[in-house]
């Protein structure tokens, strides 16, 4: 009775929300981020820790006015989600401008492709378009814990015409959508547990990554693209970069292990996600605990005290 009242009530704000113009929307959530940002301690330390890594040596000023642009962005994240049901091919013609999308097609016309991406700028847009555009693609994804609200949140992410891998058990299932000629996209820029890490750079200290891509991309020859969406507040559109890393080297090395090619391949595709960051730095989730997993020898996280 619970579950249903509350899946009840998400659904009737959500539709409410939906009826609010999305501009507004976008300044409404800005400002609840950006208070959650100085009110809540945790989101405030992990924000200027993350910060100070990955862009050390600025002054408070400089910090401060990327926190403010973050938030804004966390409220335009908030409000496209708002309006996914009403994103059309229209809609995408007049508002978003793409790059690499005809080498993703060729590419996705011949195998599966493996899509490296993660939480910067409206990603969950840059997934539904990337569908409506005639390419869809398995998505791997955390369930919600309701039912009802998973299969609601299902249908609409995948109305475009991609579908949902269960992030429990994945790899396999990623492997066999592959080699059915299925691309699958991976949120890869979250920390991960040590069993399942490689650590490679991420901005200037190392951080545990997932090698499920890599490996992946060893064993079934299937070409890695990294996908990113940015908002362009110059021109008021997004910008989508679909563009294929070139790893074919790594991969045909005989010279070298395949832990060494894994660790490589992750590294290669951290560098040209972090080099997207650095691009758009507003749009990414520095809320996230990044860096909280650390490599043998390195046990205090940067979070420890936090």
């Amino acid at each position: 009775m619970v579950d249903w009242l509350s899946y009840v009530c998400f659904r009737v704000v959500y539709q409410l929300l939906g009826a609010i113009p999305h501009r507004i929307l976008v300044a409404l959530f800005g400002g609840v981020w950006l208070l959650l940002f100085k009110l809540v301690p945790r989101l405030k330390s992990t924000i200027e820790s993350n910060l100070k890594i990955a862009f050390p040596g600025r002054d408070r000023a400089w910090y401060r006015g990327l926190i403010s642009r973050h938030a804004r962005e966390m409220g335009r994240l908030t409000a496209d989600i708002i309006r996914l049901p009403s994103i059309d091919e229209q809609w995408v013609r007049r508002n978003v401008e793409f790059r690499g999308e005809g080498s993703y097609r060729s590419a996705h016309r011949e195998r599966g492709v493996l899509i490296a991406t993660g939480h910067l700028g409206s990603f969950e847009l840059l997934g539904y378009i990337v569908g409506l555009r005639g390419t869809p693609v398995a998505a791997i994804a955390r369930r919600f814990k309701s039912e009802r609200l998973n299969a609601w949140w299902e249908r609409m992410r995948c109305a475009s015409g991609n579908s949902i891998i269960d992030r429990n058990g994945a790899f396999k299932k990623m492997i066999r959508a592959l080699e059915k000629n299925v691309s699958v996209a991976v949120l890869f820029d979250q920390n991960v547990k040590r069993k399942h890490a490689e650590f490679v750079p991420w901005f200037s200290s190392l951080a545990a990554t997932t090698k499920s891509l890599a490996v992946a991309c060893l064993q079934t020859d299937c070409p890695v693209f990294i996908a990113s969406i940015k908002y362009g507040a110059g021109d008021g559109k997004y910008h989508i970069l679909l563009e294929e890393l070139d790893i074919w080297d790594v991969r045909r090395d005989t010279d070298i292990s395949e832990g060494d090619k894994i660790n490589r391949i992750t590294a290669e595709i951290s560098n040209a996600f972090c080099a997207r960051i650095t691009e758009f730095p507003e749009g990414w989730f520095w809320t996230h605990r990044r860096w909280k997993t650390r490599p043998d020898g390195e046990e205090k996280s940067p979070y420890s005290s936090k």
